[in-house]
């Protein structure tokens, strides 16, 4: 997979995330209303899953921190030939 592609396959993830947090919340909500014979179940559900889903967003794209640890030292000596 090209750089490209790879780049706009993690973008239509987020686009998911935030489409389907309030989508699969509210659809909760909207199932314990139906039980219960309420109407603000739904409403909360959907409030939830964006916060939800946004949270989740943050944290993916968040920068990930750099390894501090000096590098091993080289042990190969570049020459490939055998001895």
């Amino acid at each position: 997979m090209s750089a490209g592609h790879e780049g706009e396959s993690q973008v239509w993830g987020l686009i998911s995330t935030l489409v389907g947090g309030p989508a699969v919340w509210g659809a909760i909500g909207y199932g314990v209303d139906q039980l219960l014979e309420t109407q603000a179940f739904l409403p909360v559900g959907v409030v939830v899953g964006f916060v939800t889903s946004f949270y989740i967003v943050y944290v993916k794209t968040q920068a990930q921190p750099v390894d501090s640890r000096p590098a091993a030292p080289r042990t190969d000596t570049g020459d490939d030939a055998p001895t």
